[in-house]
């Protein structure tokens, strides 16, 4: 019987596993094809000590097992070894032929901001669980909320899924990663608090008489008596508007987003969710404001601006185009400061606590129509249905904050009401 092979340490060697002249382990398998293979480390177990002026990142044992667990489940693992995250990334944009315009150069950005110099390079094979977990909390570190980390997580994740799929790999490393990430960051969103009554009073009536903002009143009477999210409002032809029926069609949405070319350009795409193509029943206020809006395009002859076939918008401004969403929130920006420079002067004057406005968005106007309707309607899918919610927990959430609100002012309206002792 021959003698079994030993280490320079004197340990018995397996099978296929020799220890060269000059210290270092080899092992020799054959892959799913029957091709010999080799692989190299200079340890034999991880907790050996790597020869001085040497590098090695897993020991002999630890390969073998994986490339033989390879071979177990007919995974070439060469392939994976040789093709780079960002290989793969455009393998994965390749096949995604339906997605949106905008969605496409979003995930663009997302990955060559933060993915492709960073672990993009690296093979698919040798990417490891904490490689994403690590990457994902620098990002955090360097500002990146919560919500944009996860967003960044559904590519890599199906990414390695792909990848995992076509037996490149065994296991997608980015399974589970997200949880511990959000563990440990917590939830960093910020909640949104629609505008009390107070405040949408006081903006809605700044907007009306102040000369240099009335020409975007009727855009915010609209926001904030339709619920419409800023690009379903922006996006509004005239043929969306029923005046003998009273509703407003949704259908579409308009975009004005960055190419990948790097330019911007407008677009029309469909609504967000499926459920989010609706009718919307219209308050007297908002048929009056759009009636106005259509007189005052009638006198100012506005040309025919088109975008993917659509025309006659309602929102255009002055060269006849219509706004763009980051001209709206710059809008609201210099709105609300500018009524807060004033009433910090009108309440000097009438010497008394000053009312300023919140921080508000487009986004802002919608959680508040949401809002004044769950004041009102208790019907959740009804408040639903015009909100063009997918998930009734949407619904569910800002429904439960108003009745939160009405129910301590009740309680507080009772005061000094009812004997109780």
């Amino acid at each position: 019987m021959s003698e079994k092979r030993k280490d320079s340490r004197g340990r018995l060697l397996k099978n296929g596993e020799v220890q060269r002249a000059d210290g270092k382990y080899m092992f020799r398998y054959k892959d799913v094809n029957g091709e010999r293979q080799t692989v190299y480390s200079w340890k034999l177990v991880e907790t050996d000590k790597v020869p001085d002026g040497k590098k090695c990142e897993e020991a002999l044992r630890t390969i073998e097992k994986r490339v033989l667990s390879f071979v177990d489940d007919g995974i070439d693992n060469r392939t994976g070894d040789k093709i780079t995250l960002n290989d793969m990334f455009d393998r994965f944009m390749s096949m995604r032929t339906k997605l949106k315009e905008t969605t496409r150069c979003n995930y663009i950005c997302l990955y060559d901001s933060h993915i492709r110099n960073r672990l993009g390079k690296k093979s698919v094979s040798s990417v490891k669980y904490s490689d994403v977990y690590g990457l994902y909390m620098s990002l955090n570190g360097e500002g990146l909320k919560l919500s944009s980390i996860q967003s960044i997580n559904s590519i890599v994740w199906q990414l390695f899924e792909i990848a995992r799929k076509d037996c490149i790999i065994k296991n997608n490393v980015a399974d589970g990663v997200m949880k511990e990430v959000s563990k440990e960051i917590g939830d960093d969103r910020t909640v949104r608090h629609a505008l009390t009554i107070p405040e949408q009073d006081a903006f809605i009536t700044y907007v009306y008489s102040e000369e240099k903002y009335r020409r975007y009143a009727r855009l915010f009477t609209v926001l904030l008596g339709t619920g419409l999210r800023i690009g379903e409002a922006l996006g509004l032809t005239w043929s969306d508007v029923d005046f003998k029926n009273n509703v407003i069609s949704v259908n579409h949405s308009l975009r004005y987003k960055g190419t990948e070319n790097g330019g911007y350009e407008y677009h029309i795409s469909t609504t967000k969710t499926k459920a989010g193509q609706r009718t919307i029943p219209m308050f007297d206020d908002v048929k009056r404001a759009l009636i106005e809006q259509r007189k005052s395009q009638l006198i100012g002859g506005y040309g025919n601006f088109e975008v993917d076939g659509y025309s006659g918008f309602v929102f255009i401004n002055s060269a006849g185009k219509v706004f763009t969403p980051t001209f709206i929130y710059d809008t609201i920006q210099n709105i609300t400061t500018d009524y807060n420079l004033d009433e910090s002067a009108r309440a000097k004057t009438e010497k008394r606590p000053p009312i300023y406005l919140p921080k508000i968005s487009a986004h802002t106007f919608r959680h508040t129509f949401c809002t004044r309707v769950c004041e009102n309607e208790t019907n959740l899918k009804v408040i639903q249905a015009v909100m063009g919610h997918k998930n009734v927990r949407t619904t569910m959430d800002v429904y439960n904050e108003a009745t939160e609100q009405a129910k301590s002012l009740s309680i507080k309206n009772l005061e000094g009401k009812i004997r109780l002792a």
